[in-house]
């Protein structure tokens, strides 16, 4: 199976008990079946408070509730007392795999490090240089893909060269790039599949910058964001503050990596709903907040928060792919906007 990660992938590392932002906290462990059921056999009195803390959560998934904001087997030393006592391999696979986030599409899989993670974030904002994605032969069993993926692949290489012209100023070429979805969706929504090949091959940046004529898309959707479900809030204070400050542009050669590193997550998702269009929206709009956030708090700590924020909540994603149908504040129009504004 071929397996496809961010250039820097080899070189994380995790923090243990140096991270500033332990994953160990604010965030409730799902524990898998698996795991579960190791625990149910664990011998002795460690076994025993293992399964006195195990409690099923309002979903049904079976977790350790957080103790004080942390999980309750974190040490004082921000160690995790199962991996120390019985070894890596006795934490649950949600512990082993983060920061790590694995999609798979059948004839490959691709893994991005979450910006969230400290050590990650550092490794994608250590460089100025273009973000690429290696590619390597993995174990694996290769399963038939959807043919979706075969014009949605090269859809996406297209954006992602797109994104690394650095011939033109970057508000442009987030501009193209949403402007290519764009017309990858009147594709699908008029049932013309066929034309997508033809559309990508031949596809060149071809917007035309224009003096804003109306309301971008901040503070709106700043707000809006404020309305999602949050882990810390801190966030929302950070929202708020960045509706009043001033906006500072953001160094291009970080903020690229970041819309690249966007790029590489979401776009294929679309194999699930065919929905192109609004999965580019977010990720023009999360640069673009990050960006703004960046004013307030540095740009490593904006796109950290962010990621924490929204990426780890499904229900914070599913809402924006709503909202960029329904609501106002998401509006084309407002994009278009807002990358014409400087």
């Amino acid at each position: 199976m071929l397996l496809r990660v961010p250039d820097y992938f080899e070189q994380f590392r995790c923090l243990a008990g140096d991270c500033p932002h332990t994953c160990c906290a604010k965030w409730e462990v799902v524990i898998d079946e698996d795991t579960a059921r190791r625990y149910a056999a664990e011998p002795g009195p460690f076994g025993e408070r293992l399964r006195s803390v195990l409690q099923r959560d309002q979903e049904g998934d079976l977790c350790f509730p957080l103790d004080g904001g942390r999980c309750p087997f974190l040490d004082g030393e921000n160690l995790c007392e199962i991996h120390r006592r019985l070894g890596e391999a006795a934490t649950s696979v949600t512990c082993r795999e983060h920061p790590r986030f694995t999609e798979e599409y059948g004839p490959f899989r691709e893994i991005t490090l979450s910006a969230s993670c400290p050590a990650a974030n550092a490794l994608l904002l250590g460089s100025r240089e273009s973000l690429t994605f290696r590619e390597t032969e993995s174990g694996g069993v290769e399963e038939p893909g959807d043919p979706w993926l075969s014009w949605l692949l090269p859809l996406r290489q297209r954006m992602l060269e797109v994104t690394g012209d650095r011939s033109r100023p970057l508000r442009r070429r987030l501009a193209e790039v949403l402007a290519l979805a764009l017309e990858a969706q009147l594709c699908l929504d008029r049932e013309r599949e066929e034309d997508l090949a033809e559309l990508i091959a031949g596809w060149q940046p071809k917007w035309t910058e224009r003096a804003a004529g109306g309301p971008g898309l901040f503070p709106e959707a700043l707000a809006y964001l404020a309305e999602l479900e949050t882990l810390e809030p801190e966030w929302t204070a950070l929202l708020k503050q960045a509706e009043q400050a001033a906006p500072a542009p953001g160094e291009e050669a970080l903020l690229e990596r970041i819309t690249a590193y966007f790029l590489f997550r979401y776009p294929l998702k679309a194999v699930n709903d065919g929905d192109v269009l609004g999965r580019v929206q977010f990720c023009v709009l999360a640069v673009l907040t990050v960006e703004r956030l960046a004013a307030v708090c540095g740009l490593g700590e904006a796109l950290r928060r962010f990621s924490c924020e929204i990426e780890h909540s499904q229900e914070n994603l599913d809402r924006l792919l709503e909202g960029f149908w329904q609501s106002e504040t998401f509006a084309l129009e407002r994009f278009w906007n807002e990358l014409s504004a400087r």
